[in-house]
């Protein structure tokens, strides 16, 4: 009698844990991620009071800018269920090929910009071609990765440097937007949101479902403390910082074409199931080929914004661990390595785990050591709850 009852109490068990599992599958992903990102600052700040001064947060916020834009890039590439490892270096050479436009031919910084966009698109255009044709995207990145790191010497001129100092390729990281006009966005970013959200209330009245406002002033008020908050953070030394206006931008633009367009329906369905999308009669070929440009467009930007901040490229632009941290950053920050569940938003929350912990270790002058180990041991945690996710169930699956 014991055993019999117990049977099926285990297995209601099982099944109330696999639907809780389920629902954070579909959604509220971001939550976790907030929670350790408060861990890591409560953490940091018991040790210095000066991790979350108004000062800080801003070097934190602008550490982590380049590694954010090229891990947006990332998320697109994951979502339909690919990687790609030659981003980071092809970030710097599209800034190399953008500074020697600029400064050395003394182009107008526009047709350097456009140039450096170009030249993202075109290599990941290539890559997305071989990866088509059957070639694990795997291997085609990394070997991407290492041609990229042959073509950068190709580019940079003889002294393999490019000061950009004093020029108009300086002003993207050195320009600030004054107090009053940052303001003046927040009110707007707010305004949109609450449309958008009250948008969506009515629509669903109209077809009979309970709803109350307070779906739409919860979410607004939370969106207007983090939007005026943020402001308010950031303008206290000279005005809100262009590169995080560029990033904020390009969230807004990504965010739009994945939730609110036929094109994110698409995306999150190829990386869900790449035949059932096809016998769909989606466009797949198609999806794969718009995630790697979108990658190659993000590794552009992430580039020359990385390269004003330097005042200069190298033969080290896009070096060291830009590449890895901005994967980390993507999966740490909800995205799934599997594809098909993510979204536009990991990018940020993972940049920001990510740099916190590396600013917290910088801050309290602990060894690199340290920020590896609290790195890599995230991101070992972020995939393992991804892969739990993904399976439904706390037990390993069967051998």
């Amino acid at each position: 009698m014991t055993s019999t009852t117990a049977a099926p109490a285990v297995t209601t068990t099982r099944n109330r844990v696999g639907r809780a599992l389920e629902t954070a599958a579909r959604g509220h992903r971001s939550i976790p991620v907030l929670v350790v990102l408060a861990i890591i600052w409560a953490v940091f700040y018991s040790q210095s009071a000066a991790y979350l001064s108004f000062q800080n947060i801003t070097n934190l916020t602008l550490q982590i800018v380049t590694t954010a834009i090229l891990a947006l890039g990332v998320v697109f590439v994951l979502l339909v269920g690919e990687i790609d490892l030659s981003a980071a270096v092809l970030s710097g050479v599209c800034a190399a090929v953008a500074a020697g436009l600029v400064v050395n031919s003394g182009l107008p910084l526009a047709v350097g910009i456009a140039a450096a966009l170009v030249t993202g698109m075109v290599v990941t255009f290539v890559e997305a071609q071989l990866i088509m044709f059957g070639v694990p995207s795997l291997i085609v990145t990394l070997g991407g990765m290492v041609i990229l790191q042959g073509l950068i010497l190709v580019v940079l001129p003889p002294e393999f440097t490019v000061s950009v100092a004093g020029t108009s390729f300086a002003k993207i990281a050195s320009t600030a937007v004054p107090a009053g006009t940052s303001y003046a966005l927040a009110a707007a970013g707010t305004i949109a949101y609450a449309a958008y959200r009250l948008f969506q209330h009515r629509e669903r009245v109209s077809t009979g479902s309970l709803t109350s406002l307070a779906a739409v002033v919860v979410p607004s008020a939370i969106v207007a403390a983090v939007l005026f908050g943020g402001v308010f953070t950031l303008t206290r030394q000279r005005g809100f910082p262009m590169p995080l206006l560029i990033l904020a931008a390009m969230l807004l633009v990504a965010w739009y074409a994945t939730t609110q367009t036929r094109y994110g329906i698409h995306l999150y369905a190829v990386g869900g199931d790449r035949e059932a999308a096809q016998r769909a009669g989606i466009p797949v070929r198609r999806m794969v080929l718009y995630s790697f440009l979108i990658l190659g467009a993000c590794a552009a930007v992430a580039g020359m914004v990385d390269a004003s901040r330097q005042l200069g490229v190298s033969v080290t632009s896009g070096g060291g661990p830009l590449m890895l941290n901005a994967i980390a950053a993507a999966v740490v920050g909800g995205t799934s390595l599997f594809g098909g569940r993510g979204s536009i938003w990991s990018a940020i929350l993972g940049a920001l785990v990510i740099g916190s912990i590396s600013n917290g270790v910088q801050l309290l002058g602990l060894s690199t050591e340290v920020q590896y180990f609290a790195t890599g041991s995230v991101l070992i945690v972020a995939v393992a709850v991804d892969v739990v996710l993904t399976r439904g169930s706390l037990l390993p699956g069967r051998r």
